[in-house]
């Protein structure tokens, strides 16, 4: 028995990324597809509850017992080939999530490098700016990442767990490249996961951002104009922004230090507390975002 089949009218690059989405939430699932190695590779750091692929793709584990297949991917985390029965379904688990579950950015690395005024600092400060509030463990499922500075250590809690970030990169949960974002959302959402918002940063629109829309989840459309820091609102919105000459006004600073999450390198604390802009700013307007005080103009 298992409880999700994937068999539907996507690539099979896009089931197997759906199926993974099922298996990061702790679903056990069957994909019926012939994945590229360059997806089967991602899908293979990916894997909580069991994956089964068929059929048996080369160089993995193949079964035909399909509770011996469902007992070696999970205890080996890893996707596995199957060629028996087809298994019936039915749903036995609840979804979860935990980001850093037995160790750090289990589904996310590499990524960009961050540097002065990169492009996406202010979607990662949109989104953070969107997410702190929340009692909720959001996943933000992205196309693009920053590489955070920090590595956190590992967690063991199998409940959803929700984690603060200490910089913006660190909002985004899964980047599993080539799978597609979009799809990896879409199969959390297949499996129930109800602990917070799903989110997808995705490269482009397609038919698969239109069903995850419709499924509950949220889009930020790379190729698209829009602004990121209204998503919640708006459901699916494109990505852009103006840059400015950003000043702080210390009167209305708190020195709270939300908008060194930016961690971007023109801008820096002082020995009042005070952030200081630096002239090496090109007014991406990142911590401008992260200010809810108003104090960065």
């Amino acid at each position: 028995m298992i409880e999700f089949i994937i068999d539907g009218a996507y690539t099979d690059d896009e089931r197997l990324a759906v199926a993974v989405g099922l298996s990061i939430t702790f679903r056990q699932v069957l994909v019926k597809a012939r994945p590229s190695a360059a997806a089967l590779e991602a899908a293979k750091e990916a894997i909580w509850g069991a994956l089964l692929v068929s059929p048996c793709p080369p160089g993995l584990p193949c079964f035909d017992d399909v509770e011996k297949a469902k007992d070696h991917s999970e205890i080996y985390s890893t996707p596995v080939g199957y060629e028996g029965p087809i298994p019936p379904t039915a749903r036995r688990r609840v979804s979860t999530f935990n980001k850093h579950y037995m160790k750090p950015w289990r589904w996310a690395k590499d990524g960009e490098k961050p540097s002065i005024g990169h492009e996406l600092l202010p979607l990662m400060a949109c989104l953070y700016r969107l997410l702190k509030p929340l009692d909720a463990v959001p996943i933000v499922v992205s196309d693009v990442r920053l590489q955070p500075a920090a590595v956190p250590p590992p967690d063991y809690m199998v409940i959803p767990t929700g984690h603060e970030p200490s910089e913006v990169a660190e909002v985004v949960d899964v980047y599993l490249p080539p799978l597609k974002a979009s799809a990896l959302a879409l199969g959390m959402l297949m499996g129930g996961y109800e602990a917070g918002p799903v989110i997808a940063v995705a490269k482009t629109r397609d038919h698969i951002t239109q069903q995850l829309v419709e499924a509950g989840g949220y889009v930020v459309v790379l190729d698209e104009a829009g602004d990121p820091c209204n998503l919640l609102k708006t459901r699916i919105t494109g990505y852009g922004y103006v840059k400015r000459q950003y000043v702080v006004d210390p009167t209305l600073c708190d020195k709270c230090g939300d908008c060194l999450k930016a961690a971007c390198p023109a801008i820096a604390p002082t020995r009042a507390g005070v952030p200081q802009i630096l002239p090496t700013c090109i007014g991406c307007s990142a911590c401008a975002i992260l200010c809810t005080r108003g104090a960065i103009k």
